[in-house]
């Protein structure tokens, strides 16, 4: 599979060159491709590319945000009518022209990224301003929490994760994660999904800094719809995962529960990458229970300095009968992906049935 920053190739680059033109004449759309893939443009990772493109804009839009902001709307405009949908991920780079040239101009760069988040995310640039402005940007998210545009009810919530990936950190937030709390109660049911998914998000977030917090608000929560339940356990996830037994009783898993017999089976204990882990898993139940069963399996990975990293994957859930068998086979990948980076040596992989831990073997993960 092509990594992500290919999706910026050098038609795609001068495709923007030329819409940026019906924007600017000044802008030669081959002079504007030299810029950006300049090198070391092809040993740029992903984030490089992105700033490389906003840097571009910037050196040939010369000045404050205030003068360059109506190009910025102009240029969207225009790659709409050009057949560019909203919510585009490629143009998330337009967002940081507002933060290399309006992080001293809180008032417009606010009114720039409001309009900029409806056609790509300023997930990433508000929090710029969170480490410049904290206290007006905090006010700024809470009004937009209750905006009438979902993709700005949406930056409400995402652009304040406490660990939002590929983010830049937050101390202030890192350290009290509660300060969102309002805003996650005005969007956690809010009418649209995505909307929902990032208030989600960012509760599962706020669940690895202050679980009882996450708990204590989801607990009352249920019941309403079959859709927003499904959200709570998406906000829940990693604290189910970790086996917390309050998380765990919302969704009635009985963690006291065990079976009758649980057989499982690594069926190649040596591995080599690019190829798959093979497994089988084979539960009994009781002679009289009938149990709602969360089945996971967790693997220990080898890390670089020898240590381990375990990571939880989901196998599906059952509601057993009495002397009910359920019989389920898994391949887990070990072709690289670009969120792990796997090392050679001895891993472990176990089965999870509501939270607690069975059967832990071992495999050998070897270079192919």
């Amino acid at each position: 599979m092509e990594p992500l920053k290919e999706m910026y190739s050098r038609e795609w680059v001068l495709g923007l060159g030329n819409q940026i033109a019906k924007v600017d004449s000044k802008i030669n759309p081959l002079t504007f491709q030299k810029q950006v893939l300049a090198s070391p443009w092809k040993e740029m990772e992903l984030k490089e590319r992105i700033n490389r493109l906003s840097e571009v804009l910037v050196e040939n839009w010369h000045g404050p945000l205030s003068k360059i902001y109506p190009k910025l709307f102009q240029l969207i405009e225009t790659l709409r009518c050009y057949g560019v949908s909203d919510f585009n991920f490629p143009y998330i780079f337009l967002n940081d022209v507002v933060t290399k040239s309006g992080l001293d101009d809180f008032d417009t760069s606010m009114k720039v990224l409001e309009k900029l988040t409806v056609f790509s995310s300023a997930e990433f640039a508000i929090r710029f301003f969170y480490r410049e402005h904290f206290d007006k940007t905090l006010k700024q998210m809470h009004d937009w929490s209750k905006h009438k545009e979902p993709m700005v009810r949406r930056l409400a919530s995402e652009g304040s994760r406490p660990m939002l990936p590929w983010g830049i950190g937050i101390p202030e937030i890192k350290k009290n994660p509660e300060i969102h709390m309002s805003i996650i109660e005005t969007l956690w049911d809010d009418k649209n999904e995505i909307v929902r998914r990032s208030a989600a998000n960012h509760l599962n977030d706020i669940s690895k800094l202050n679980p009882e917090l996450v708990l204590e608000f989801c607990k009352s929560k249920f019941g309403k719809s079959k859709e927003l339940d499904k959200n709570l356990k998406h906000s829940l996830r990693t604290l189910l995962k970790k086996g917390n037994t309050k998380a765990l009783s919302f969704f009635s898993y009985d963690t006291k529960w065990k079976p009758k017999r649980i057989k499982f089976e690594v069926l190649n204990k040596i591995v080599k990458m690019g190829s798959s882990l093979e497994f089988t898993v084979s539960i009994k139940q009781t002679p009289k229970d009938k149990t709602k069963v969360r089945i996971e399996y967790k693997i220990g990975f080898m890390l670089a300095n020898g240590s381990y990293g375990y990571k939880v994957f989901q196998l599906g859930e059952r509601n057993l009968l009495p002397n009910e068998e359920v019989a389920i086979s898994k391949k887990h990948s070990f072709v690289p992906i670009t969120t792990r980076v796997y090392y050679p040596g001895l891993h472990t992989i176990s089965i999870l049935l509501n939270g607690n831990e069975y059967k832990s073997q071992k495999f050998e993960l070897k270079r192919g």
